[in-house]
């Protein structure tokens, strides 16, 4: 009659095997400790950026290659920019091309054109000042960049509210002549004329004035919301050879050398459900 086989029976194994368990255990953590200490120390600064919300000139937003999060990653990391802050910083350009990476990750939710993107610039190196003067260099570089195409945006606000603003004053110097001839004339056909004159100049002045008023609102949005900007910029680079990480390595090697303990006195003592069949 077969034995049923239960959690105690595997229990007895590893109890059996508990010093090879304990042994690759402690193996396995000093090796990782030793190798936290003699692995080169890289220090991680992380930067963040608003690229900014464009719009129509009707206020729709859109998306820009540097505000689209699918393409941002890759128009932000050209070879001008890194060229640029590689001077700034006195290092080579395959340095920084090396060092740094920029995700722009989409909100959940949002769609491609409609929503304000946040880039994270980091920037990995060995030399602590590097890491940090390359964060900060690469994100005042594509807030450059951004702003560019920000500049064209809002330029294209202010066109939009002259051409309105100059209708508005047109139409404004029109209604106070035809009034001021409706006044002097002495009825008739030319009286009837001017007073559909008047009431033609009225509408059109009425839509003038809601144009203006639509792209004033709009640039002032623009300028306040839209305007690519610094979140944070950074400071005191993350280091791979500080206690946290020591210990985070420490462990998983721990863990990882348990792994292989238990694996072993499986192997060697033979697991229960393999015992009864033998048996």
């Amino acid at each position: 009659m077969d034995r049923e086989i239960t959690l105690r029976d595997y229990g007895r194994v590893l109890w059996s095997g508990r010093w090879i368990i304990l042994a690759t255990t402690a193996i396995a953590a000093i090796v990782g400790l030793l190798l936290s200490f003699a692995s080169t120390t890289r220090y991680t600064a992380t930067a963040e950026l608003f690229l900014g919300q464009a719009t129509t000139v009707s206020g729709v937003p859109v998306s820009t290659p540097a505000t689209n999060p699918a393409t941002a990653p890759t128009v932000l990391t050209g070879d001008n920019l890194v060229e640029r802050v590689a001077r700034q910083i006195g290092v080579s350009p395959q340095r920084v091309r090396d060092g740094v990476s920029l995700t722009a990750p989409r909100a959940p939710g949002g769609s491609v054109g409609n929503q304000p993107t946040v880039a994270t610039i980091t920037f990995v190196d060995e030399d602590r000042e590097v890491a940090r003067d390359g964060a900060n260099a690469y994100a005042e570089a594509v807030l450059a960049e951004s702003r560019e195409i920000f500049r064209d945006v809002v330029g294209t606000y202010q066109q939009a509210a002259a051409r309105a603003r100059a209708d508005v004053e047109r139409l404004q110097d029109e209604l106070g002549r035809y009034r001021r001839q409706l006044e002097a004339a002495a009825g008739g056909d030319r009286e009837l004329a001017l007073q559909s004159l008047l009431f033609s100049a009225n509408q059109q002045l009425s839509v003038a004035q809601t144009e203006l008023s639509t792209q004033e609102l709009n640039l002032a949005k623009e300028r306040q919301i839209g305007q690519p900007d610094i979140i944070s910029l950074a400071r005191n680079p993350a280091s791979s050879g500080s206690l946290p990480n020591r210990a985070r390595t420490t462990v998983l090697a721990g863990v990882i050398g348990l792994l292989v303990g238990i694996i072993v006195t499986f192997v060697w003592r033979g697991s229960p459900a393999g015992r009864a069949g033998r048996e």
